[in-house]
């Protein structure tokens, strides 16, 4: 649930006269500033309470006056009006205290009545068993990727002089996606520290912000954390396997969520062992600039009965509330060897294999599955059917230029310059060797030439080749049925270089587009498609400053934009912001607003034809108080927040009009 939503939750159950609710966070003061202003628009008082700082207005002029806790629920119901909320602060620790809890239920009654709300802000949602049945658990969530743009767009302009220039939609979606999972305050230390001093926003940044969810993995013997070292640059070959990974990565972006397109689940990597599997599926995390987790199926599968499945969804629970999450799952076949025959274990495997297969096809959250399979034989049939991963891939030895790449790349990291070896020469010397056999031949010529004393040259490299026999002629039966296996159900992750060069050729030859051509805004080719929202973004975007006026007679040939409907101040609601549009149109806006996709930022009237102008009385600011009949604020629309931030902009509601 978002921020927006579980505010509504919350504002529901106040007015339908909830007296005590428990609210589960460690973010008190993100909460605190949004129930503040939630009491504001419900026009509930709000009184604060800390075993510390006592009352928060006091009941009384002398504001050093510190009421006990049994005189301060006298006071809740006794001295303080109706129609008030009351945040207590750490109350959890207080309810080991029967004296209190029993207070806590007299006052149940005067509470309902008076129309006031109790609620217990903790970081856990521990009740005695007297309170059960009286008091609502809500777990509040940390802040979603609404919250975290503002954030972004907050520390970029606080910092200008020591971090780079304004970031473009896909970097700001980067960082959204390597902070989600931490507070809002965790996520302001690890943003600022991670940007400061850098000219640009690039892998490393994200790599490091990922980094700070290491922490939430831990005291689990289950997974393990893995840091974001290697990309896709250090992957030799599999361009079929990195191409598609590209597309996916894609499909995580805020834009494609907003067309309806659904996260992807995972890939399987099949193939010969040592050619890239497990290396790939490091350079997929660091790609996706998500949080690389290891899961140990081995250990999970060899616990007793029972532990097995409690033991799943924890580690499920885990990767949930840490993504968008890379979840490694390295050699998946050998955690269903040696099972078969042996009941208890084949049970045991059997309601696992299927919790997981039914959480890897249901699963909503972005959590994208890596496995790796050497003995694809091994693996269960309903692990392989279409719907558990995206995709299946093979990975076969490496070919002539694969080879030439792997040579290159290890010979880089070490520190050598590829151009002074004739690679080409030891791609055609290395036909049937593995990505894994090639990094050893180079690391063993480093070493024999290192405790030479000298350079390392050509027959090194040569004379290391001669000592490795490749696993091609080791497993050649064992590769040989792979392939066959492979050859009618995967995709290889090699592409044929014949054909690539063939479609190249064919793109050289190919007419150039005419200059004339007319094109067609963004904006527009998605609302003749029916996408209304992501319209609404491209459009703003087109024209950085939009006004009302302007969004609706553009969209009007596309859509059905009139209609009943408005939207006014959530806090103010007299304060309009625009009428007669549709319903569809309003809860559109009215989302993205609330989830700063767009921002409202007051204008001057001038900026308004006469014709298009509302007809009611205008105000050129936001009024601070609430104003009792209705007034129109004229507004635009951009992608950036107001320079004092969004404040009550950010909360709007919609009104339905009289015909």
């Amino acid at each position: 649930m978002s921020t927006a939503d579980t505010l509504e939750d919350l504002s529901s159950r106040i007015l339908a006269g909830y007296p005590i609710l428990l609210l589960q966070t460690y973010e008190e003061q993100r909460w605190e500033e949004d129930i503040a202003e939630l009491a504001m628009e419900i026009d509930r008082g709000l009184v604060t309470w800390s075993v510390t700082a006592g009352p928060r207005p006091p009941i009384k002029n002398d504001s050093n006056s510190l009421p006990g806790t049994i005189a301060f629920l006298d006071q809740v119901v006794n001295d303080y009006p109706g129609d008030h909320v009351f945040l207590l602060k750490d109350f959890h620790r207080l309810l080991d205290d029967y004296e209190i809890v029993r207070k806590i239920r007299d006052i149940l009654p005067d509470l309902v009545q008076q129309q006031k709300t109790l609620l217990f802000m903790s970081p856990v949602d521990e009740l005695p068993l007297e309170l059960m049945k009286d008091v609502a658990v809500l777990e509040l969530p940390l802040p979603g990727p609404d919250q975290i743009r503002g954030l972004i767009s907050q520390i970029f302009a606080e910092h200008k002089a020591e971090i780079p220039a304004r970031i473009d939609d896909k970097q700001e979606d980067h960082l959204i996606k390597a902070v989600l999972g931490l507070t809002y305050e965790e996520a302001r230390k690890s943003i600022t520290q991670a940007v400061r001093g850098r000219e640009e926003v690039n892998d490393e940044v994200y790599a490091s912000l990922v980094g700070e969810k290491r922490r939430m993995v831990q005291g689990s013997n289950l997974l393990e954390f893995f840091d974001l070292e290697e990309g896709l640059d250090d992957v030799g070959g599999l361009d079929g396997l990195k191409e598609w990974v590209l597309q996916r990565a894609e499909a995580f972006s805020t834009d494609a969520q907003a067309r309806g397109i659904s996260n992807p689940k995972g890939v399987l990597l099949a193939g010969v062992q040592g050619c890239g599997k497990s290396l790939s599926a490091k350079a997929i995390a660091r790609l996706l600039g998500f949080p690389l987790v290891r899961m140990d199926l081995g250990n999970l599968l060899e616990s007793s009965r029972g532990v097995s499945e409690q033991n799943l969804r924890d580690v499920l629970r885990v990767m949930e509330t840490i993504s968008p999450a890379v979840l490694w799952l390295e050699e998946i076949d050998k955690a269903f060897a040696g099972f078969e025959g042996e009941g208890q274990s084949d049970a045991t495997v059997s309601r696992v294999l299927g919790r997981f297969l039914t959480w890897l096809q249901e699963h909503r959250e972005p959590v994208f599955v890596v496995a790796t399979a050497n003995q694809v034989s091994k693996l269960p049939p309903e692990l392989l059917r279409r719907g558990r991963f995206d995709d299946l891939f093979f990975v076969d030895l490496p070919n002539y230029e694969e080879r030439q790449s792997i040579f290159e790349i290890h010979l880089a990291k070490r520190g050598w310059k590829p151009e002074k070896f004739d690679v080409e020469d030891l791609a055609n010397q290395t036909d049937g060797y593995s990505g894994a056999e090639i990094e050893t031949i180079v690391n063993s010529a480093m070493i024999e030439s290192y405790a030479a004393g000298r350079m390392p040259t050509q027959e090194d490299l040569h004379e290391a080749r001669e000592r490795t026999v490749p696993l091609s002629i080791t497993m050649e039966d064992e590769i040989f049925q792979l392939r066959e296996w492979a050859r009618t159900r995967c995709r290889p992750a090699t592409l044929d270089h014949r054909v690539m060069r063939i479609m190249e050729e064919e793109t050289r030859r190919g007419e150039a587009p005419e200059d004339d051509d007319v094109v067609v805004p963004k904006w527009q080719q998605l609302a003749e498609h029916g996408q209304l929202g992501p319209a609404i973004i491209e459009q703003i975007r087109y024209h950085d400053h939009l006004h009302w006026d302007r969004l609706l007679s553009d969209l009007g040939d596309f859509f059905e934009v009139s209609g009943n409907y408005g939207l006014v101040i959530k806090a103010n609601p007299k304060v309009v912001i625009w009428t007669r549009m549709s319903r569809e149109i309003v809860d559109t806006i009215s989302g993205f607003i609330s989830g700063k996709r767009i921002y409202l930022h007051e204008t001057d009237i001038e900026n308004y034809a006469a014709a298009t102008r509302l007809n009611l009385p205008s105000t050129p600011v936001l009024p601070e108080e609430r104003v009792d009949t209705p007034v129109w604020l004229p507004t635009k629309f951009r992608l950036l927040p107001p320079e004092q931030g969004s404040g009550r902009f950010a909360r709007v509601a919609r009104i339905k009009m009289g015909s």
